[in-house]
C-alpha cells in the first residue's frame, strides 16, 4: 500500500503545484492590464472579464460556507 500512498501523494503535489501556477499566471494577466489598460490585448482582456464576472458572482454566503469547510477540514485533520 505504501507505492499507492506515495504515488497519491505525488498527483497531490502536482495538482497543487498546477494551482498555484495558474493562479500566478492569472495574477500576471491582470497586472499586465493593470499596466496596460485596453492596450494590453484581446486574450488579457479576455481574462480580466471573466475574473470580474467571477468576483462579481461570488455571494457572500458562498465565501462563509466555504470558509467553513476549510475551517472543519483544518479541525478534523489536526485530531
Amino acid at each position: 500500500m505504501t507505492k499507492m500512498e506515495k504515488f497519491m501523494t505525488q498527483i497531490r503535489w502536482s495538482l497543487f503545484r498546477a494551482a498555484e501556477s495558474l493562479g500566478l499566471i492569472i495574477l500576471v494577466l491582470v497586472l499586465i492590464y493593470l499596466l496596460l489598460g485596453e492596450d494590453s490585448g484581446d486574450y488579457v482582456i479576455s481574462v480580466v472579464t471573466n475574473v470580474s464576472l467571477f468576483v462579481s458572482a461570488v455571494t457572500p454566503e458562498a465565501v462563509v460556507g466555504v470558509a467553513i469547510i476549510v475551517g472543519l477540514f483544518a479541525y478534523l485533520r489536526r485530531k
